[in-house]
């Protein structure tokens, strides 16, 4: 049995070096041209799948020939049963033709085969598969995102400091106060029946946001502008609407609300060092409550407006002058730098799948040690693996992910998973799911045993309170704070790195923009992920400026110089002198 042991290969390089000596000792005379096109099999039309950026020539470099031998090195050969299904998926990446499909198939099929018939083939694959459900992977290492505390960011302000919360605490929160607050969530939010609002319904997420903004602002005017408690409103932060009574517009009392407005921003900067995009934050914040301040004094049609996609209470003045505070701080917002250190947070594409990987193999049921783990462990791993594959899967925003619900954005039909969303179910719904049109997404067959395992046995563990795909721990929804601690806490854990969801759209892009992806290839991918190219180029591509010029440079130096054209000989003239006297 040890001398078994010692011969199975534990690689794809050691399997292929395997199956070349056979292959030549069998075929003495025959020409090595199924070798070439087995390692074009792998090496252009698989290895993508783990990472092995795509191929820029026809014939692979001495460098990509390096790195291919390199990841093959690193595969297991348990891996080798998911090969066809990997290079399906390159094919379909690559958009192949039927023939190149079937010649690479057919060459990757005879390896595979020649593998199962060796006596090492059941031990190394099944008996491995085994024991990695058995054992999960250490999990514990020198990095701890709890204990480390990594800063990506220079700012000083912290839980420690007087002023990091100045919010409304519940309990100060009167009760007249909380129903201004409650009513200006239903003004937001409420489908029909206000015939005086201008705009779309509000998600609720996004109304709330609005709702904590005006008890941070309502906060400040307590703790900083000493206005007592009994005296909070939601008018104490915008007072006028800038109209005189004759509608005519007031000039003096804009001013008062606008020197209040920045006082608190001027606040924002100085005391906390906050950003530019938090002061936009806060000042959109405040065009909600105006609106809901004002909306009766605007004598502008709201149906209308809304039908035509225009832009309501133009003739509320205190609205106009905030929005133009808006596009003034919007304009800071695309001129300053980012204030975290991205190179603390980035991971490459690759990586990330890397991650996601690992936290598979770690919903073993049993420990390193071999000890079994609690069932609430494995339900939190595999639920945390499920969200990394699906991200690898589908980059989607983080939306996606927390609102999917079986029968209404999450479907099974004959037996494959799909995501429906409709026009109000994604941030650009109203862009791309025109006259009732639905987007859908078929996600890929490796997810499909996850889903099934995830809901019937992990899942219920959880005892959720809700009809959402994934949950909370204690069974509440899942939320962007819990999203984005998991992925926070693993890959700081795994990597070193603060990688966030929002910036899994980043890699993906960024990975095939340097990989020399064509344009019909990354035109998918903004459809996929719903926005335009322009977008795809302006916001998620995330190459340094010499990253983007590189291919150009490369261009440059590898041109030849050409012929110079052969020098034109004048002929020579002769000069006669059967004129000259002298001569």
């Amino acid at each position: 049995m040890d001398k078994l042991i010692n011969t199975v290969p534990q690689s794809l390089a050691e399997a292929y070096r395997l199956y070349d000596q056979d292959f030549k000792a069998k075929s003495l005379k025959a020409k090595n041209q199924h070798l070439a096109l087995l390692r074009t099999a792998f090496f252009r039309y698989t290895l993508p799948k783990y990472g092995l950026p795509f191929p820029k020539g026809k014939k692979l470099t001495s460098v990509e020939l390096k790195a291919a031998w390199e990841l093959m090195e690193k595969i297991p050969i348990h891996e080798l049963k998911n090969a066809l299904i990997y290079q399906d998926e390159v094919f379909s990446a690559m958009k192949c033709t039927l023939s190149t499909r079937r010649t690479y198939r057919m060459h990757l099929t005879k390896f595979i085969l020649w593998n199962q018939q060796q006596s090492w083939w059941k031990w190394a694959v099944l008996v491995t598969e085994k024991d990695r459900e058995k054992r999960c992977p250490k999990m514990r290492n020198t990095r701890s995102f709890s204990k480390d505390k990594p800063r990506v960011t220079e700012r000083q302000i912290n839980p420690g400091c007087p002023n990091f919360q100045y919010t409304l605490k519940p309990e100060e929160i009167l009760p007249d106060l909380q129903q201004e607050l409650d009513l200006f969530l239903k003004f937001q939010t409420a489908l029909v029946g206000n015939r005086n609002r201008q705009d779309q319904a509000l998600r609720p997420v996004s109304a709330m946001a609005h709702v904590t903004a005006a008890k941070r602002l309502l906060g400040w005017l307590h703790r900083y502008q000493g206005i007592p408690l009994e005296e909070l409103s939601l008018k104490k932060l915008v007072a006028y609407s800038g109209l005189t009574p004759e509608g005519k517009k007031d000039e003096a009392r804009i001013d008062a609300v606008m020197e209040l407005i920045e006082s608190h921003l001027e606040w924002l900067r100085e005391s906390r060092g906050a950003s530019p995009n938090t002061e936009l934050k806060a000042v959109e914040s405040l065009v909600a409550v105006a609106k809901f301040l004002y909306h009766k004094a605007s004598k502008q049609r709201s149906r209308h407006l809304v039908g035509g996609k225009q832009v309501g209470y133009k003739d509320i003045p205190i609205i106009e002058e905030l929005r133009q505070l808006e596009r003034d701080i919007m304009v800071r917002v695309h001129q300053t730098p980012r204030r975290s250190d991205e190179s603390k947070k980035w991971l490459d594409w690759p990586v990330f799948l890397a991650c996601g990987r690992r936290l598979v193999e770690e919903c073993s049921e049993r420990s390193a040690c071999g000890k079994n783990r609690p069932l609430k462990a494995i339900a939190r791993s595999y639920q945390v693996a499920l969200i990394f594959m699906l991200f690898s899967a589908f980059p989607d925003r983080s939306r996606t992910l927390r609102e999917l619900e079986v029968g209404r954005t999450l479907f099974n039909r004959d037996g494959k998973w799909f995501i429906e969303h409709s026009a109000g179910d994604f941030k650009t719904g109203d862009s791309f799911c025109k006259n009732g049109q639905k987007r859908v997404i078929e996600l890929s067959e490796s997810l499909y045993p996850f889903f099934t395992e995830w809901l019937e046995k992990w899942r219920p563990i959880f005892n959720p309170k809700h009809g959402y795909f994934f949950t909370k721990v204690n069974g509440d929804p899942l939320d962007t704070s819990s999203l984005g601690s998991y992925f926070r806490n693993r890959s700081y854990r795994l990597t070193g790195q603060v990688f966030t969801p929002h910036m899994v759209r980043d890699s993906i892009v960024t990975h095939l923009k340097l990989s020399g992806a064509e344009d019909i290839v990354l035109a998918a991918l903004a459809e996929l992920m719903a926005h335009s190219q322009k977008t795809q180029g302006q916001i998620y591509d995330r190459r340094t400026p010499s990253q983007k010029v590189a291919p150009a440079l490369e261009a440059l130096q590898s041109l030849s110089a050409g012929i110079l054209p052969e020098p034109i000989v004048e002929p020579l003239r002769v000069i006669s002198f059967e004129n000259d006297a002298e001569t």
